[in-house]
Formats: C-alpha cells, sequence, structure tokens
C-alpha cells in the first residue's frame, strides 16, 4: 500500500507542477494582437500604438496615467522615473521619457495606484560573418576570402526574438545589406535575396533550413573591402528609430592572385622531382640487361631437367629390387 499511495502523490505534484508551469508561460504571451500588452510582458521601446488596458486595475477599469520604475521595482520604495501615458489604447514607448533606463515598470493611477508590471528594453540587433554550415563558429570579420568560400549571416536579437511575438508569430524583420567597395548598397547578396529576414529566435544563420541560404564569395562582386550590416525593416518604430547592428568588413581576395599560389608550388616539386633521377642511364641499364637474361635461362633451362633426373630413379630401382631378393632368399 505504501508504494502506491507514493506514487499516486508524486503523479499528483507532477500534474501541479506542468500546470503551473503552463500558467507561466502564458503570462507574458502578447495576445490576441502584438499591440494587446499583458501582465508582465516585455515592450520595446519605439514601439507604436501599444493597448495598455490589460494592465488596468480590473476592479475599478481606471485609465493607465503612467508607467513608474521604483527602486528595486519596488513600488513601495522611491519613484525612481516616470513616463506619462496620454492615451492608454494608443501607447508610443518613446526614449525620451526613457533615458535609456530600461527594466520593470508599473501601471500606476491617481485612484488605483501602482497594478500590473511590464519589462521595457530596447530592440538590439548583432550581426556576424561566418563560415557556412557546419563551421558556424569561424567568423570572417576584418580577414581576405578567396572566392570559392561559402558565407553565412548569423543575427542576434536577444530580447526581440524572445519576447516580440503573439500567438507564436514574430512579426519583426529585418534586412541584411552589403555596402560595395564603391559605394553602393544591396540586399541581394551572391544572387541571394537577404531582405525581410523574419526574427523568429533569438538567434539564427542565414543557411539555416528555411533560410536563404549560403553564399559564395566569388559571386558577391569584385575583389575589394566590403562592409555588412543589419538593419529593422519592420515594425515601422523600429525602422525609423532603433540601431543597425555594427557593420562587420571583409575583403574579397583577387581570383588570379589566390589561384596562382598553389598552382606554383606542385609545378616546382614535380619537375624537380624527375631531373636528378638521371633519366639517361635507366635506359642503357634496361638495354644490357635484356640481352644477358635470356641467355642465362636458356643454358641453365634444359641442362637440369634431363641428365639429374634419370639416374637417381634407376639406382634407387635397382637398389630395392636387390634388397626386394634378398629379403626373399631369407625366407626359403
Amino acid at each position: 500500500m505504501r508504494p502506491d499511495r507514493i506514487f499516486r502523490r508524486g503523479f499528483a505534484i507532477l500534474l501541479a507542477v506542468c500546470f503551473l508551469a503552463l500558467c507561466a508561460g502564458e503570462a507574458g504571451a502578447r495576445g490576441p494582437t502584438i499591440n494587446d500588452i499583458q501582465p508582465h510582458d516585455t515592450i520595446f521601446v519605439h514601439e507604436e500604438g501599444l493597448n495598455l488596458t490589460q494592465l488596468r486595475d480590473p476592479a475599478t477599469n481606471s485609465p493607465v496615467t503612467e508607467l513608474r520604475r521604483y527602486q528595486d521595482d519596488n513600488p513601495d520604495r522611491g519613484l525612481e522615473r516616470s513616463i506619462p501615458v496620454g492615451d492608454d489604447t494608443d501607447f508610443e514607448v518613446q526614449e525620451f521619457f526613457l533615458g535609456g533606463d530600461y527594466g520593470t515598470y508599473y501601471a500606476f493611477n491617481p485612484t488605483d495606484g501602482a497594478t500590473a508590471q511590464v519589462m521595457i528594453r530596447e530592440p538590439r540587433l548583432f550581426m556576424d560573418v561566418v563560415l557556412a554550415n557546419p563551421h558556424h563558429n569561424e567568423p570572417l570579420e576584418g580577414l581576405t576570402v578567396s572566392p570559392n568560400t561559402r558565407i553565412a549571416f548569423r543575427i542576434a536579437a536577444p530580447d526581440v526574438g524572445a519576447f516580440y511575438q503573439a500567438g507564436g508569430v514574430y512579426p519583426a524583420t529585418i534586412d541584411i545589406v552589403l555596402t560595395t567597395p564603391g559605394g553602393a548598397e544591396t540586399t541581394m547578396i551572391g544572387g541571394v535575396n537577404m531582405a525581410g529576414l523574419n526574427v523568429s529566435s533569438t538567434r539564427f544563420y542565414t543557411d539555416d533550413p528555411d533560410r536563404p541560404g549560403a553564399v559564395r564569395i566569388g559571386d558577391i562582386g569584385r575583389p575589394g573591402e566590403y562592409s555588412i550590416r543589419a538593419v529593422w525593416r519592420t515594425p515601422s518604430g523600429f525602422d525609423a528609430y532603433a540601431p543597425d547592428s555594427e557593420a562587420v568588413t571583409f575583403t574579397v581576395a583577387n581570383r588570379v592572385g589566390v589561384e596562382t599560389t598553389p598552382t606554383s608550388t606542385p609545378t616546382a616539386t614535380v619537375t624537380a622531382a624527375p631531373t636528378p633521377t638521371t633519366v639517361p642511364p635507366t635506359p642503357s641499364t634496361t638495354s644490357a640487361t635484356v640481352p644477358a637474361t635470356p641467355t642465362v635461362v636458356e643454358t641453365t633451362g634444359p641442362a637440369t631437367p634431363t641428365p639429374t633426373a634419370a639416374p637417381l630413379p634407376a639406382a634407387l630401382a635397382a637398389a630395392a629390387v636387390g634388397f626386394a631378393l634378398a629379403l626373399a632368399g631369407r625366407r626359403r
């Protein structure tokens, strides 16, 4: 009975833990649309048209008038910063009021005081140029690469990729912009379209499945130094105000220079090896030994089988006959 009781209690505890985990996972999800903010959601500076009505006190339904940041994230401590909310059905997070002071903020109105909390973050974007899969751990910034090298771009958006979603849909997108040695900019890189990439995870590579793919260096353009960066495309507030990633530079090597280096080395070793081995003596030696070899074989060949093989069996036969006659005489 005791093992059964322990099993039932353990199963009940496991169900309770799973239920709490599901509840915790749903707490930070926006919905029903990306602009509908729920308690404990993460919102971003430069976002526009946010609906904060779900942060009101359900009992009074009084409009949110401020977002407040408190010392130690405790509403019972001193006030550190206040962001005015003119309309909690259409709110824009402006950098001017934040002053770079990101973190936990509480919805507030004079009637109810502090109500629900949200997190305000900056939409940061990082990018790097790496070798194509499976060598993603090899960055190429500042290096000179040959035309046959295949590369990919690594994108990291740690906060947007984790929190900017509603119902499993991640609406933020970016463009990867290449600047050529002549100063022109393009999102068509080596014949691969790098515009409108969806930010659906905290980090991804452009040659991951369902992504545009790898790029061959030789297809990018003429030799020279190139610069590349990731820029926000949507939402519009990110596109207008959020900073791009830092630019990454790399150099495409001259095709002639790259190909002459490996070809000159093997030709030197190939020509040097046969010349010192004295090619002329080789035919003279073989021509001298070829006639000598058959003459020796012809003289020794017939002499060996005929004279020596015949007498030995005859002597042995005579001895055997004599031995047999002697034995026959003794028996008589």
